[in-house]
């Protein structure tokens, strides 16, 4: 009897060391998953390029002394157009009107050919968006666009800002 009773507690040992051990590996494997998938991510993302485009406004921004009043996620039809975020800047967000906002469209491509036919069609399509105090600008598959209202200067300042981060402008 005593015998039986030993090795059923001996058995209650081993099952409750087998429930710790599988909830540690469980653990394990939650804890190891997201770094596995960001591992795992090409270094090629358009969704990267167009998020970390964002190291890049804000940086232009500070420089034009402007703050960024918002960002949101935009949908945009165009072909090969794999993300948005349109920008929303002002020297004081809480005083932001017309004439002193700046807007900035980043558009993520998903390869440089998309890009190009894009800017090609925008290009043949506004014709005059210069003389609109609009600048574009590329950077790895983003392209990115900044616009404000006749007479503001701080378009000028963003755009030396893109150029100095490696920016290429679009004639």
């Amino acid at each position: 009897m005593r015998n039986a009773a030993n090795r059923k507690q001996q058995s209650g040992e081993h099952s409750t060391g087998y429930k710790g051990l599988t909830v540690i590996i469980i653990l394990c494997f939650l804890g190891i998953m997201p770094l596995l998938i960001w591992i795992s991510l090409p270094e090629n993302s358009t969704y990267a390029v167009v998020t970390t485009s964002s190291a890049m406004i804000q940086s232009a921004a500070a420089e034009a002394g402007l703050e960024i009043c918002s960002q949101e996620a935009k949908s945009v039809e165009v072909q090969g157009a794999q993300s948005a975020i349109l920008y929303q800047l002002a020297p004081d967000c809480s005083r932001s009107t017309d004439e002193n906002r700046v807007k900035i469209l980043v558009v993520g491509f998903n390869t440089t050919e998309d890009q190009m036919a894009a800017i090609a069609e925008a290009q043949a399509t506004y014709s005059n968006w210069q003389t609109t105090n609009t600048a574009a600008f590329m950077s790895d598959t983003s392209t990115i666009i900044v616009h404000a209202a006749s007479g503001n200067q701080a378009v000028g300042q963003i755009s030396s800002s893109l150029i100095g981060q490696g920016a290429a402008r679009i004639l």
